[in-house]
C-alpha cells in the first residue's frame, strides 16, 4: 500500500525516485503486442525495501518477522498508519527486523549473506550485493543508532546518526560480506523518530527480465529450502520442519537443474540439491503409495491428506531433474509404481481419487474435470499402469473448474503441451484462448489495470491476509464451476493478481508477460532480489496492495515458468521428458503423437 506524507517529504521522495529512474539500466521500450518476442529491455535493481512498515500482521517487506525492542519502561514504539513512532526517556528503543527466516532460527542457513542476495547456491557472478543502507526518516530528534547483526547477535555494522527535527532520506555505505541475520534501527538516549521506511540500497548484475524473473524467483525459492531435511517449507516465513510441501520440494529440484543448464548454479552444487531431495522424498511416509501434502518433523502433518497430485508432482520433478543431471532415478519410479492406482480409480471405473484423509479414509473429490492437475495425474497413471484409459467423469474439455490461471500451464512445466489428449482437447489452442480471456479480462471491467496491461487470476494470498478469512483463493475468470469470475474485488475491495501466470505463459506470450514483470520490477520495485510479490492489486484510490509471501508453490511454478521463456526451445526438461522411457510412454499415452 502507498502512503500520504507531508509536501516536503514528497519532494525529496520525487528526488530519489528521478534519481532511482536514472541510475535503472537502459532499458527498450516494452513492444504492446502480447505475443511480440522476448525483448532486449533489462533491469538492474538498486534498491531492496526490507520493510515499509505497512500493515502485515507480523511480517516485514521481505517476508520476514520483526518486533519492538527497548531498555527499560520509559519508552514507546508504535507501528501506525505504515510507519513506526519510537519515544524515548530513558535508555533506548526501536525495532529489530530479521533478514532471513524467524528470528529464533539462528544457524548459517538462517542468515543472508551481504553479498549474495540471491542465496548460497547462485555463482557469484549473477549475485547483487549490498552497498548501503537507506532510511526515510519523517521527523526525529536526538541519536538514531543503524545496526547490521549475524546470528549470534554480534555486530557487523554499527553507525550512529544525528537527528534535528527534520524529515530526510538516510544513505549510509556498507558492503558486508558476512552472514547477516539482523537488521535493527533505534534512538538511543532521549529523543523521537517516525520512520517511513528501511532497505537496503543493491548493486546488481544487469538481466533481461524473464533472467530477472528466473533469478529472483529461485533465489526467493531457496529461502524455503531445509538442506538438513531435505525439504522445501510451504513459505519462508514458517519454522523450519513445520509444514514442508512434498510437491515443492521436488519442484526445487527440477529448479535446480534448469538453473544448472542455464548456467547459474555449478554442476557439483545441483547435484548435491537434487540428490539430497531424491534421498529425502524415498524416506517419507505413504499411504497406499501417497505421499502427504504437508509434512512435519518427517511425518505427516496432523489433519492433512494423503495427496494423489502432490505426490504425482514431487515425483514427476525429481525424476525430470535426476533425468537431466545423469543421477539414477529408478527408485522414485518404483514409488510411483507402487501407488496404488487401482484403488484410486477403482479399478478403472471412475476417476483418480484426490488421494485419502489423515485417518486413510479414501477422499469422495476426484480429478474429473479437463485442466493441468487432472492431466498430471493421468500421466503418472498411464505411465505406471500403461493404460491410456482414464475417466474425466464431470467435464472431460475445457474450462478447467475455476478459471484460476495456473491451472491452465501447469502441465506445461513438464510436458510440451502442444497435441491433442485423449479426451479430444487440443491443448496448444486452449492455452492460447484461455490467456486471451486473461489478458482481455478487464478491458471493461477494470479500466485501471487494462490500462497497465495488468493480467493474471490465478491462486493465491490476498495482498492483506489479515483483513479476510480465509485468506487464500484460487483466483480466476471463471469456469465449470458455478458463480463466475472470481476477481478478489468482493474480498478486499480490487482484483488481486498473481504475478506467477504471467511468467507461466511467457514462452507463448512474451510482450504481455514483460509488460507485467517490468512494472513489479521497475515501475513499483517490489520484485527485487529480497522482496517478492505473492499477490497484488490497486485500489480505486490508485494505491498498490502486495504481498511479500515467500510462498514455494507459487515461487516454484513462476520460475520455472520463467525458464521455459529463456529456454527458447532447448528447454531442459523437455529434453530430460524426451530422454526418460518411463514419463515420456505416459505422456505419449496421453497425447498421442506429441513432440
Amino acid at each position: 500500500m502507498m502512503k500520504k506524507h507531508g509536501i516536503g517529504f514528497l519532494v525529496l521522495m520525487l528526488a530519489l525516485f528521478t534519481s532511482a529512474v536514472l541510475l535503472e539500466s537502459a532499458s527498450a521500450e516494452l513492444n504492446s503486442d502480447p505475443d511480440s518476442p522476448l525483448s532486449q529491455a533489462t533491469v538492474s535493481p538498486k534498491y531492496s525495501v526490507v520493510d515499509d512498515y505497512v500493515d502485515r500482521t507480523f511480517y516485514s517487506s521481505i517476508g520476514t518477522d520483526r518486533g519492538k525492542m527497548g531498555s527499560g519502561a520509559d519508552h514507546k514504539v508504535n507501528f501506525t498508519g505504515g510507519t513506526v513512532k519510537v519515544n524515548v526517556v530513558n535508555g533506548w528503543a526501536g525495532v529489530w527486523t530479521s533478514l532471513k527466516h524467524t528470528a529464533r532460527e539462528t544457524g548459517q542457513s538462517h542468515a543472508l549473506k551481504g553479498d549474495a542476495l540471491l542465496g548460497p547456491y547462485v555463482l557469484k557472478k549473477f549475485q547483487p550485493r549490498i552497498t548501503g543502507i537507506r532510511i526515510k526518516l519523517l521527523a526525529g530528534l536526538g541519536k538514531l543508532k543503524v545496526e547490521l547483526k549475524d546470528i549470534n547477535d554480534a555486530p557487523v555494522f554499527v553507525r550512529t546518526i544525528g537527528m534535528s527535527g527534520g524529515s530526510r532520506i538516510i544513505n549510509i555505505p556498507v558492503e558486508p560480506t558476512a552472514q547477516l541475520k539482523f537488521f535493527n534501527w533505534l534512538v538511543d538516549g532521549p529523543g523521537h523518530a517516525t520512520v517511513d521506511e528501511v532497505g537496503f540500497i543493491v548493486s546488481s548484475p544487469v538481466y533481461t527480465i524473464a533472467e530477472a524473473t528466473f533469478l529472483f524467483s529461485y533465489g526467493h525459492l531457496s529461502q524455503c529450502f531445509d538442506p538438513d531435511s531435505g525439504l522445501v517449507r510451504d513459505r519462508a516465513s514458517w519454522p523450519s520442519g513445520d509444514f514442508a510441501a512434498v510437491q515443492s520440494t521436488g519442484m526445487f529440484a527440477l529448479a535446480t537443474a534448469v538453473a544448472h543448464d542455464r548456467g547459474y548454479v555449478s554442476e557439483t552444487t545441483a547435484k548435491n540439491i537434487v540428490r539430497k531431495i531424491k534421498a529425502t522424498l524415498l524416506t517419507l511416509p505413504r499411504y497406499n503409495g501417497l505421499l502427504p501434502h504437508f509434512v512435519t518433523e518427517g511425518d505427516i502433518t496432523k489433519y492433512e491428506e494423503w495427496s494423489s497430485v502432490d505426490t504425482v508432482i514431487a515425483l514427476t520433478s525429481s525424476i525430470l531433474a535426476c533425468q537431466s543431471l545423469g543421477i539414477d532415478f529408478s527408485p522414485l519410479v518404483k514409488v510411483m509404481r507402487n501407488i496404488n492406482w487401482n484403488d484410486l480409480s477403482d479399478n478403472g471405473t471412475k476417476s483418480i481419487s484426490h488421494g485419502y484423509d489423515y485417518e486413510g479414509n479414501k477422499l469422495e473429490n476426484r480429478w474429473d474435470t479437463f485442466g493441468s492437475e487432472s492431466f498430471l495425474v493421468a500421466v503418472a497413471y498411464a505411465a505406471s499402469t500403461g493404460k491410456d484409459k482414464v475417466l474425466l467423469q464431470a467435464y472431460a474439455s475445457p474450462p478447467t473448474w475455476d478459471g484460476s490461471g495456473f491451472n491452465d500451464e501447469l502441465a506445461a512445466l513438464f510436458f510440451p503441451m502442444t497435441g491433442v489428449d485423449v479426451w479430444g482437447n487440443d491443448w496448444a489452442r486452449y492455452r492460447n484462448n484461455a490467456f486471451r480471456k486473461q489478458y482481455r479480462f478487464f478491458e471493461k471491467r477494470y479500466p485501471r489495470y487494462a490500462s497497465l496491461h495488468l493480467f493474471g487470476l490465478s491462486a493465491s494470498e490476498i495482498p492483506e491476509p489479515c483483513l479476510v478469512d480465509p485468506d487464500y483463493a484460487a483466483f480466476g475468470v471463471g469456469g465449470h464451476k458455478k458463480g463466475g469470475p472470481l476477481t478478489g474485488k468482493s474480498l478486499v475491495g480490487y482484483p488481486v493478481l498473481a504475478p506467477h501466470y504471467p511468467a507461466m505463459v511467457m514462452a507463448e506470450h512474451p510482450g504481455a508477460a514483460e509488460r507485467v514483470l517490468r512494472y513489479l520490477m521497475v515501475t513499483r520495485k517490489v520484485f527485487t532480489p529480497l522482496n517478492d510479490v505473492e499477490s497484488y492489486g490497486i485500489d480505486p484510490d490508485g494505491e498498490l496492495h502486495w504481498n511479500p509471501l515467500k510462498e514455494s508453490w507459487n515461487l516454484s511454478m513462476q520460475g520455472l515458468g520463467a525458464s521455459r521463456a529463456l529456454s527458447g526451445k532447448d528447454y531442459v526438461v523437455y529434453r530430460a521428458l524426451t530422454g526418460n522411457a518411463f514419463l515420456n510412454q505416459g505422456f505419449q499415452k496421453i497425447m498421442p503423437g506429441a513432440k
